[in-house]
């Protein structure tokens, strides 16, 4: 968290200065660490115990001695100067789809605006009509923009508050004694995006009066960790506290004979919980955070598989519960099978330093391998994404012969020569036939031209799957969540295409994106076309994503027989092969 934490601060301290006009060179610079420190695998703390700060890329002494003063006072002395003075409101349109810093100083010196709900009123009042060079379908764009972002202001992504919640856990069992602990509602269910963070806890079942002082030092511990920056509530059975990002969190420590029933309570969603408890009733129950009663008496509660048998259902996975026919299948015994993270043998999402990667074909490989895969599909950027470094034919060829070379090196890995080639406008391929039915695995995704028609921009996807060297569509709906709207497209189309041709659809791990998303994989999988999943992997930490992949697999419903990555290499192979036969 801390690597993520300092980035954030030099790609903040870097968006003021371009916001101030300062030298460009010096912008980048920051920029640079701020990616450096991003990608870091390697907690940043244990780098700077060693003294080895300055071995980083781009790391100098006044860098490395800004990191070392937040890793020890969690300030930084250059920051608090930059800001001084500075409307720390303003960073607050940048996370606007397309509103950079260089249009956010505009805005600031033209106009005067300085925060969210100055270019409202200002959108409002037309303020922004007579600005020099701001058109009509400019200022559509950033009042569409500026309607995300109010919707995704009150929620983190789920790659964000999954380690935030590993980290307070991590935490308080350094300093209490934990009988049991686990996240609870959206995060434990892994939705994609979380807005408060509950964790559950339970003490020891030893004694009233023990039991209550436990819960009391808990709380303690709690709201005295070091990342609340806001102590919100702190009680005998409930501690709340608010981090620096303004996101609430939430301790509740539970006696062990309700256990159960309070994850039960506390993990589905409100439409389960109430299915739950309409079933409850038809058979004279009550169920509630404490327990399943049969008047005054309970019949269960201190763990879930007991609260769920007492109502006559089979354990539901926490993926599951939101009421989208997983109670109906628990009663039935139908529940399906869902995804293991074990079950995933490779990963067919991956970028290299050829492209916009960071790790070479052969560190890829170790890495992967490191994480337990078979295989990897190294999917390169097509020639048409420049911003991304994309690869012409040659360069291709090159990155080619250098798999080749890190294969012969490897053992118990095989990479896998592909690309994500970008589907033009027209809905044609960025390479030739004969490249991409030179390479292993393509995926063909679009990422750009997205204010097309649905019409349109389902012909053009339509078009990409029929090609028969196209072995997946990448990230269907080309949305980033909190920052940029999915684009248009009817999707049974799309499914129904892929259908035909035997082309998979992408899952793709990137928190921002986990595109496909959860109801399409499954109507996916329902129409018979396979799932792929991709980390999307740009540094050796992003090739941890899988685990992202696999929670959204399972809240689709994913079975091991519905996902291309739990096929051998050899049956991924004989699969591809069939598309052309």
């Amino acid at each position: 968290m801390k690597n993520a934490q300092i980035a954030r601060i030099f790609e903040s301290m870097a968006d003021v200065m371009e916001i101030k006009g300062e030298e460009p060179f010096r912008v980048n610079s920051y920029r640079k660490v701020a990616r450096i420190l991003g990608d870091l695998a390697e907690d940043i703390a244990q780098v700077a115990e060693r003294e080895e700060l300055t071995g980083l890329p781009g790391i100098g002494e006044g860098t490395a001695r800004n990191v070392r003063q937040y890793l020890a006072e969690g300030r930084i002395d250059a920051q608090e100067q930059l800001m001084n003075g500075f409307p720390a409101e303003v960073l607050e349109l940048l996370r606007i789809p397309g509103l950079g810093p260089k249009t956010a100083g505009k805005l600031m010196a033209s106009k005067g605006i300085q925060s969210l709900d100055d270019l409202e009123k200002a959108l409002e009042s037309g303020a922004l009509e007579d600005m020099p060079g701001v058109r009509a379908k400019t200022i559509e764009n950033i009042r569409s923009g500026l309607d995300l972002v109010r919707r995704s202001q009150s929620r983190m992504l789920l790659g964000h508050a999954l380690p935030l919640a590993g980290e307070i856990v991590g935490k308080l069992r350094g300093r209490v004694r934990l009988t049991a602990v686990e996240p609870a509602g959206p995060l434990r269910r892994r939705k994609e995006t979380i807005g408060d963070i509950d964790i559950l806890t339970t003490t020891a079942a030893d004694g009233a009066d023990a039991e209550g002082a436990r819960a009391l030092a808990l709380i303690g511990a709690f709201t005295s960790l070091e990342l609340a920056a806001e102590v919100l509530a702190s009680g005998g059975t409930k501690g709340s506290i608010r981090t620096a990002d303004g996101f609430q969190v939430d301790l509740r420590v539970v006696p062990p004979e309700c256990w159960g029933a309070a994850l039960v309570y506390f993990t589905g969603s409100k439409a389960h919980n109430v299915k739950i408890r309409g079933i409850a009733h038809a058979r004279g129950l009550k169920v509630s955070e404490y327990g399943v009663f049969r008047g005054e008496e309970r019949v269960a509660g201190g763990s879930e598989e007991d609260v769920y048998a007492a109502l006559d259902l089979a354990w539901i996975p926490p993926e599951l519960r939101e009421d989208r026919g997983e109670v109906e299948a628990a009663g039935e015994g139908a529940l399906p099978a869902l995804i293991e993270t074990e079950d995933v043998r490779g990963d067919l999402h991956v970028h290299t330093n050829y492209s916009d990667g960071k790790l070479t074909p052969l560190e890829a490989g170790k890495v992967a391998k490191a994480c337990g895969r078979r295989y990897i599909a190294l999917t390169d950027h097509s020639k048409h994404l420049t911003i991304a470094n994309g690869l012409d034919e040659k360069r291709l060829a090159r990155r080619n012969e250098e798999i080749d070379e890190a294969n012969a090196a490897l053992k118990g890995i095989t990479l896998l020569k592909g690309t994500e080639v970008d589907i033009l406008k027209d809905g044609s391929l960025d390479y030739g036939d004969a490249v991409l039915a030179s390479l292993d695995y393509v995926i063909a995704s679009v990422h750009d031209n997205f204010h097309m028609g649905e019409q349109k921009m389902t012909e053009r996807i339509v078009r990409a799957i029929r090609n028969p060297h196209v072995y997946c569509i990448g990230h269907l709906s080309g949305r980033l969540i909190g920052r940029r709207d999915p684009y248009p497209v009817n999707v049974t189309a799309v499914i129904e295409a892929c259908a035909e041709s035997g082309t998979a659809l992408e899952l793709n791990g990137q928190p921002d994106r986990l595109d496909a998303r959860d109801v399409i994989c499954r109507e996916a999988a329902g129409a018979g076309v396979k799932i792929s999943l991709g980390s999307d992997a740009h540094s050796a930490s992003d090739l941890a994503l899988m685990d992202f992949c696999v929670a959204t697999a399972r809240r689709g419903w994913l079975q091991k027989g519905d996902v291309l990555n739990c096929l051998t290499a050899a049956q991924l192979r004989k699969f591809l092969r069939s598309k052309n036969s």
